[in-house]
């Protein structure tokens, strides 16, 4: 699953250990335990890691810096930190079809958050595939494409070339589905808001061969789950969203709200995705399988992670945080009921990010509505009654969670931390 998120927490100091999970009959989670093994330089600013650093089983995965220069893409042995491979600016790379090609890490890391930014790159293997962007020289006009990775072993499989025309445009991975890769080419920085000049292209992709499937000008890849993908098309005034086949790019479902700048795609997780658009009150959660809208029962903005079953997750918002002691409202999908939970410290909202089993991974931050528990604050595990589950890290960025390992961003490194039942 992909979640975007662009939470920046102040607090430095780590903080203790949480109380206790509840003990409700039927949400009952054990209390987890963190274990520091290892960090890793970056030069990406911490706020625009998340995305660029994927848990690829016991492996860790990490795209680092921009352009090709100081870019790097690295996997190491999340047990140790030992280094599996590495591809960087410092030579190129011999791909099939394509020849010698140099790593291109593209996105807005020298900014760390643009707000005109359509979509940031993705990291996500399909399958033992990892897409990378590559360009036909170190700097200046080149042609770009993607080379597929065996993420075992770091040697290339395929290679494709977006265009053939040296230019300063590059290519940028954008979602990943089951078998198909989106690739993206537009200006260097990444696609952004409004850019009549340079129109982006997505291009499909066969993950396992590098095959072009479809292209389509004037439209952005968002994210991809299944044998399905999302893109935001362009028309002459604004955006609209589609859900399409991944293989054939036929639409399955095309949004009715236009937007007219930059979103927030919220997350994609078990056959269901949420779209945020700009003007912040307009929401779509729809099924990728079919297409279909769902009903969300909220006026919130949800967000939707891969626990099991999947979950709409949102806090329950002004009107709760007087209240004292009380928790988010959690929806199961397809056609579960809002349930309210009864945990959070009064002045805490929490925000959601990744389900891992019966944990719910994120944010706890301030609504100024109190300082009486600021300190807990930070990227923290919680059960679906809100109850705090693990330790709680402050200070962080949370990149990516699974079942034994969590990943987080401080100012300059990621720390890979082990998860256990305490």
């Amino acid at each position: 699953m992909t979640v975007r998120r662009r939470t920046v927490l102040l607090a430095v100091a780590s903080a203790p250990l949480l109380v206790a999970c509840s003990k409700t009959a039927d949400k009952a989670a054990p209390k987890l335990k963190l274990e520091k093994v290892w960090q890793e330089p970056v030069v990406t600013p911490w706020v625009a890691v998340p995305g660029r650093v994927r848990l690829v089983g016991d492996a860790v995965v990490v795209a680092d810096g921009t352009g090709t220069a100081n870019a790097r893409v690295a996997c190491f042995n999340a047990a140790d930190g030992a280094k599996k491979w590495v591809m960087d600016g410092t030579k190129p790379v011999s791909a099939p079809e394509l020849g010698d090609v140099w790593v291109s890490v593209v996105g807005p890391g020298f900014l760390g958050y643009s707000s005109t930014l359509i979509q940031g790159p993705t990291v996500r293997a399909a399958g033992d595939i990892l897409p990378v962007p590559v360009a036909s020289a170190p700097k200046g006009a080149a042609a770009s494409g993607v080379v597929g990775i065996d993420v075992r072993t770091g040697n290339p499989v395929w290679g494709f070339r977006a265009g053939a025309t040296p230019s300063t445009d590059r290519t940028m991975v954008t979602a990943v589905a089951e078998s198909v890769v989106l690739a993206t080419v537009s200006a260097p920085f990444g696609p952004g808001w409004p850019d009549k000049t340079r129109p982006p292209t997505t291009i499909a992709l066969d993950a396992k061969t590098g095959d072009e499937l479809w292209r389509d000008a004037d439209a952005i890849g968002v994210s991809g789950d299944g044998n399905s993908v999302v893109v935001v098309k362009r028309t002459a005034a604004s955006w609209h969203m589609e859900v399409r086949d991944a293989r054939t790019g036929k639409a399955r479902w095309t949004g009715t709200h236009q937007s007219r700048g930059p979103y927030e795609h919220r997350g994609t997780a078990a056959d269901h995705t949420v779209l945020k658009h700009a003007d912040r009150k307009d929401l779509d959660l729809i099924r990728l399988s079919d297409g279909k809208p769902l009903d969300y029962g909220t006026d919130a903005t949800p967000n939707v992670v891969a626990s099991d079953p999947p979950l709409l997750v949102w806090d329950s918002g002004v009107a709760w945080w007087a209240k004292g002691p009380n928790g988010f409202v959690t929806q199961t999908l397809p056609k579960g009921s809002p349930t309210k939970g009864k945990h959070r410290p009064k002045g805490l909202e929490f925000t959601a990010a990744y389900g891992v089993g019966p944990y719910i991974w994120g944010d706890y931050g301030t609504t100024q509505e109190s300082e009486d528990n600021d300190y807990l604050a930070g990227t923290v595990a919680v059960d679906r009654t809100g109850a705090p589950c693990s330790p709680n890290l402050q200070g962080v960025m949370l990149a990516d969670v699974s079942e034994n390992w969590l990943v987080v961003a401080r100012k300059d490194h990621i720390e890979l931390h082990r998860v256990t039942t305490a």
